[in-house]
């Protein structure tokens, strides 16, 4: 919406300059905001009767494509000198609107075989205020061969450019091989001790493992050795109980039985009696039952202790 162009024409003092956007709304809010500035409401992927420029300038456009090269590609038709290029750089993270990743191993040296890169920063733009990016950009310029001939640049120029490193020069000529060599034997050395103890650890370690195995055998023999007695008392415990269950029931059966005739014959006193031991035994029928289920539990209790 023009702001970026302004401050292209204000910081640079460029006179002449023109705002390109797809976008007929923001073209519109751009000339309403800075009439002094010329703007264009075009589409240059199909505008094939787009004049060129000196200097095509996009800022953090390519990172929405999924083919950004391809777009430069054909950005660089409309330069007849420079294509200079803002977008965000090494943005693992990406924007959600953001369909490209650029770094160094997929950034482009030519552009269409007409621009060469002559030119690149890298910053924080996270350092600046609002800048509205919290994170690093890059900035490219690529030229012509003509515009890059044109500029005598010398090899300081490059190097000052790409930040190649230049060697220092030596104070003295120093043989490199007998401190290496030294330095190397004192690895070694300490490589070995280190080695040693290792060794040592290891053996105690071991040492460790097999005392826990032997430890967790006898354990598991004792556990069992303690559930089969067990299952044999309880075995014992039970056989003994269902039998005299056994027995009194029979002799209930049979004195109800006893007792049916009883009654059926008159004899009240006798049915009463009857009555009285029908009772009797179910109470012992009861106990013996309360009984047997105390003792179970008093039987685990004793061997889980």
């Amino acid at each position: 919406m023009g702001n970026g162009t302004r401050t292209l024409h204000e910081l640079l003092s460029l006179e002449n300059i023109t705002g390109i956007d797809f976008s007929t709304v923001a073209i519109e809010q751009a000339r309403s905001r800075y009439p002094n500035i010329p703007f264009i409401a075009t589409d240059l992927l199909k505008d094939d009767h787009f004049p060129s420029f000196d200097i095509i300038f996009t800022s953090n456009t390519l990172e929405h494509f999924d083919d950004p090269w391809d777009i430069l590609d054909q950005l660089s038709c409309f330069a007849k000198k420079f294509v200079v290029v803002l977008i965000p750089f090494q943005e693992y993270n990406r924007h959600f609107e953001h369909f490209y990743t650029f770094e160094t191993t997929n950034i482009p040296f030519t552009v269409r075989g007409t621009h060469t890169l002559i030119h690149f920063s890298i910053f924080n733009a996270a350092e600046y205020p609002l800048s509205y990016w919290n994170g690093h950009q890059i900035l490219l310029i690529y030229s012509t061969y003509s515009e890059l001939a044109g500029l005598d640049l010398t090899l300081s120029d490059l190097i000052g450019n790409f930040k190649v490193p230049l060697p220092e020069p030596a104070a003295e000529k120093i043989d490199p091989v007998v401190p290496l060599a030294e330095a190397l034997l004192t690895k070694a050395a300490e490589l070995q001790v280190r080695t040693s103890e290792i060794q040592a650890q290891t053996s105690g370690i071991q040492e460790e493992q097999n005392k826990l195995q032997q430890s967790l055998f006898q354990m598991r023999e004792q556990v069992d050795q303690g559930i089969h007695s067990l299952r044999n008392e309880v075995r014992v415990e039970t056989n003994e109980t269902i039998e005299k269950l056994q027995v009194l029931n029979v002799s209930l059966n049979t004195a109800v039985q006893y007792l049916q005739n009883e009654m059926l014959d008159g004899k009240k006193e006798t049915a009463e009696k009857l009555l009285l031991l029908n009772d009797s035994l179910d109470q012992i029928q009861e106990n013996l039952s309360r009984d047997f289920a105390t003792r179970m539990r008093d039987l685990f209790s004793k061997r889980s202790r």
